[in-house]
């Protein structure tokens, strides 16, 4: 089959592109950027094109929308126009594909104490202007799906892996020499989502024979994971030392800038880098392993030693945080 990849020069849409290859596919990638990066012209044709306006028709029999909206600060405009009408521009242009599938975010939901399932995602709910705009771009997927088209929602919760540049050094922020300084109540657990799952995810429902012609499903590795033993069990495999994590509640005056008084950070410390799991925020996985059959693989613990060795072997926290527009396709990758 020949898949067309949205955000292909990104962390995701870079995996996707690279997945699917593997597994013997024509790729087209999508993107912006005039050039794509060399690693990426090696298995793929390419598209230049922005999403915020009309594209051209996909020679394409599956489309995978995996282009985000990552820059920060932003405003509710610019945060609708690449959800919303990016998301529309995007099944325009792949009205001609069988199966499109939309990676959204687990931002649809205000989470509680409880699994959030797929039914609970509401714009009635509490949420911010990433997770709003999130949803309503579901709702574009979700109109006038023709009859010989088949459309699939992803939401992940915090997708990491080799090449990530969002959720690791949102880690190493935390991290001070040998302490790690976060804001995250030691008892709150969350969901997590390998790279790789994501994609597994999507190959069962390419391989799905029936099936409705909309199906929405949370995705995430197998175990529930505590924050703060997850964020101390990867940056000491990282420094290959045990790490102490220190609690410190965003209401102490002057935390940050106390623990910024000294010297050896990677960027300065910030307690409230991981502010979205401050909460529990745990997905429900019932529906995807019920209608996919879906048996993540990937987990933090068989991956984090993987993922620190090759931090290592490009020089450490520090040259990874230079490097964050190629991580996507490093050569260890």
């Amino acid at each position: 089959m020949k898949i067309a990849v949205t955000g292909a020069n990104e962390f995701v849409g870079a995996f996707i592109c690279r997945y699917f290859h593997a597994a013997g596919h024509q790729i087209l990638a999508v993107d912006s950027p005039q050039t794509p990066h060399q690693a990426l012209s090696k298995i793929a044709d390419y598209i230049q094109a922005d999403i915020l306006k009309p594209l051209p028709a996909f020679d394409a029999d599956i489309c995978i929308h995996a282009a985000s909206y990552h820059n920060n600060p932003v405003n509710y405009q610019d945060l609708f126009m690449n959800h919303v009408e990016g998301t529309l521009n995007v099944i325009e242009a792949a009205h001609s594909c069988s199966r499109i599938i939309h990676i959204s975010s687990s931002s649809v939901y205000q989470f509680g104490k409880e699994p959030m399932k797929e039914s609970d995602a509401t714009l009635k709910a509490d949420l911010s202007e990433y997770g709003e705009t999130k949803l309503l771009a579901e709702e574009v997927v979700c109109f006038e799906i023709p009859f010989f088209q088949k459309r699939l929602i992803l939401r992940p919760r915090a997708i990491y892996g080799i090449g990530d540049a969002t959720f690791l050094p949102r880690l190493f922020d935390l991290q001070k020499g040998p302490i790690i300084y976060c804001g995250v109540h030691r008892d709150v657990k969350t969901s997590l989502t390998h790279i790789e799952n994501l994609a597994y995810a999507i190959d069962l429902f390419l391989h799905q024979e029936d099936g409705p012609p909309l199906q929405i499903y949370n995705v995430a590795d197998e175990p529930v994971y505590s924050v703060c033993d997850s964020i101390t069990d990867v940056l000491s495999a990282i420094e290959d030392q045990p790490l102490e994590l220190v609690n410190v509640p965003e209401t102490v005056p002057n935390s940050i800038d106390m623990i910024n008084s000294g010297i050896n950070f990677v960027r300065p410390a910030n307690v409230n880098s991981l502010k979205p799991m401050h909460h529990n925020s745990v997905l429900d996985l019932y529906c995807i392993r019920k209608h996919l059959n879906y048996e993540p693989r990937k987990d933090l613990q068989n991956s984090m030693f993987e993922i620190a060795e090759v931090i290592k072997s490009i020089g450490g926290k520090k040259l990874y945080i230079q490097q964050l527009a190629s991580l996507p396709w490093m050569p260890a990758i």
